[in-house]
């Protein structure tokens, strides 16, 4: 493969994908999440021309880490950091809920009851 900045080619981009993952293209379809590989041999074989948003929604609800905009326009690079990782959840409405998001969750809700309770002190206070 030449160095290349987009891949155009979407059989292309599952073949790099497949081996950013040190898998087969045969080892992709259950890391993914499909019970057997036709959506993938669609692509692979050119029945379907374009890797659609709903693949890769998918994809990354399984995999975090691949980046959206390789699978739906072929722009490196094939896996994403954590920031990014969390953008594309979130702009893709994928609730990922780890324990670092749920002690932030917790937290954001402990500070409400503090001031609620804080509110109602203050009203007490003025009966």
């Amino acid at each position: 493969m030449e160095n290349k900045t987009i891949i155009e080619d979407p059989k292309e981009r599952l073949q790099m994908l497949a081996s950013e993952l040190s898998v087969t293209i045969n080892g992709l379809w259950p890391l993914l999440g499909y019970k057997n590989n036709s959506v993938l041999s669609s692509i692979m074989y050119g029945k379907t021309k374009n890797i659609t948003p709903a693949f890769a929604k998918n994809a990354i609800e399984h995999i975090p880490q691949i980046n959206y905009l390789f699978l739906i326009e072929g722009k490196l690079p094939v896996l994403t950091g954590p920031t990014t990782q969390q953008l594309q959840q979130n702009m893709l409405g994928i609730e990922n809920l780890d324990l670092h998001t749920i002690a932030a969750k917790l937290d954001v809700i402990s500070k409400t009851q503090i001031k609620i309770l804080k509110k109602l002190e203050d009203l007490e206070n003025l009966k």
